[in-house]
């Protein structure tokens, strides 16, 4: 989601005082911690004490908490009034729903949802250049590809110490009935075996779905998606090919069988050498485009998705027709966020988003995106691509709203905003530097010319 409207600077004042980027190690720790620490959570309901959902909000709340504080020599006026009419927008449509009588809770999980991009936004306009992400993505996909392997070729080891099953049963994301084939492993760890199931990605390696330190497969994928992005898109404005990143990044999604990653990857390829007029007009329009595709469905397709019957298929298809139908059954009120839907909506991210803050709030936070000025293709492309990738994937869940893969995703949105700064600050401290310093490292010739000029002498 969306994050900031103002042009990014990398820092208000004087780029060479020190403190204005933050170090390194706080800026991983943040975007490292975002994305695994469910898996601590989940080792210590394995081995320690009961985990329940007041923990992952609380463990959550810990994290968006550090993340703005670290940010706030980032926060301008604008960031406030955009956080500000986050809450009261997001507040506003919770507490009519309540009043009316359609929700039975004041829901400020939506507050969440929205609070993470504009807060890992922030924290990249922290990060001194890019090359601080590609050290942070580096290590991420490192560590993603060795916990998968021990998960791949020793499940029963990973499963004794991260019971992935009993962690989301006592988290109140699934109930115990739904484990039917998956053993300890997240619902859809294990690919159904039959004529329509089974593995698609490279089929020889079994039907299992490794998750690594998401626990779920989906986010996985989603995460291989983020990670081949950024990998494409520094190679091409980069002096190097960062094919390691790219390669680790196609390992996650093939280990996680994620077709829809694989597909995203392929355009991700394609539109990135498009115009960038062309592709910010089409990521721009893609909600719309998306909903109006989805609207013509029901009218197109006769009959109800059934996972179980398999009515069309429960990959990317079947989801969508889903979506379609969870969207049909809204009414005028819905569409608009005062009343809750009659349908889950975790199957499609754009029924999720509306039923809560309304078609028009969905189109105003997608606007903000795209009203972030940089002067840096690098990020106008990068932007381009995350917008694309978020509004596809909303058609078949709510999944990139996730803090494992949305806090990195908006972070590397974050660094590229403040422009094409990979040596801005280095570049910025030779031009403070005094003339003498300048012309000890010259020959004495050179440096008696140099300081000649420069004090008109």
């Amino acid at each position: 989601m969306p994050s900031t409207v103002a042009q990014v600077r990398p820092y208000a004042g004087d780029p060479v005082q020190a403190g204005m980027a933050a170090s390194f190690k706080v800026l991983f720790v943040l975007v490292f911690g975002a994305v695994s620490f469910n898996l601590a959570l989940c080792f210590a309901n394995t081995t320690v004490f009961h985990i329940g959902e007041f923990h992952v909000v609380a463990c959550e709340a810990l994290i968006l908490s550090l993340v703005f504080a670290v940010s706030y020599r980032s926060i301008e006026k604008v960031h406030l009034i955009l956080i500000g009419f986050t809450i009261l927008w997001t507040l506003s449509f919770a507490s009519v729903r309540f009043l009316l009588g359609s929700d039975k809770i004041i829901d400020i999980k939506i507050i969440r949802d929205l609070a993470i991009p504009i807060a890992f936004f922030l924290l990249g306009a922290r990060a001194r250049n890019a090359k601080t992400a590609d050290t942070i993505v580096g290590i991420t996909v490192g560590a993603v590809l060795v916990l998968a392997l021990f998960e791949y070729f020793w499940v029963e080891g990973f499963t004794r110490i991260f019971n992935v099953a009993s962690y989301y049963i006592a988290r109140g994301t699934i109930e115990a009935h739904q484990i039917y084939q998956s053993s300890d492993l997240f619902v859809s760890g294990i690919r159904p075996a039959g004529a329509q199931g089974g593995r698609n990605l490279l089929p020889f390696i079994g039907d299992h779905r490794v998750s690594s330190l998401f626990l779920e497969p989906v986010s996985m994928g989603n995460f291989g998606v983020i990670a081949f992005m950024w990998g494409a898109v520094r190679s091409r404005f980069d002096d190097k090919l960062h094919l390691g990143t790219m390669l680790g990044a196609l390992a996650a999604i093939v280990a996680a069988d994620s077709r829809f990653g694989a597909y995203l990857c392929v355009m991700t390829i394609l539109i990135m050498f498009l115009p960038q007029v062309w592709m910010t007009l089409a990521a721009l329009i893609l909600p719309a485009g998306a909903l109006a595709v989805l609207a013509l469905v029901p009218l197109v397709v006769t009959g109800s998705y059934d996972p179980q019957n398999r009515y069309i298929d429960n990959g990317f298809v079947g989801r969508f027709v889903l979506s379609a139908d969870i969207l049909a059954n809204f009414d005028f009120w819905t569409w608009f966020g005062l009343q809750a839907p009659r349908m889950q909506v975790f199957d499609s991210g754009y029924a999720y988003i509306i039923s809560r803050i309304g078609i028009v709030g969905l189109a105003i936070f997608w606007v903000v995106l795209f009203s972030v000025r940089s002067p840096s293709r690098q990020f106008t492309t990068f932007r381009n691509l995350a917008a694309i990738y978020f509004g596809m994937i909303l058609c078949v869940s709510n999944s990139p709203f996730t803090i494992k893969t949305g806090a990195l995703l908006w972070f590397l949105v974050g660094v590229l905003a403040k422009g094409d700064s990979e040596q801005s600050l280095d570049a910025a401290s030779e031009r403070r530097e005094p003339y003498p310093d300048v012309a000890a490292r010259q020959p004495a010739g050179v440096a008696r010319e140099a300081i000649s000029r420069a004090y008109g002498r």
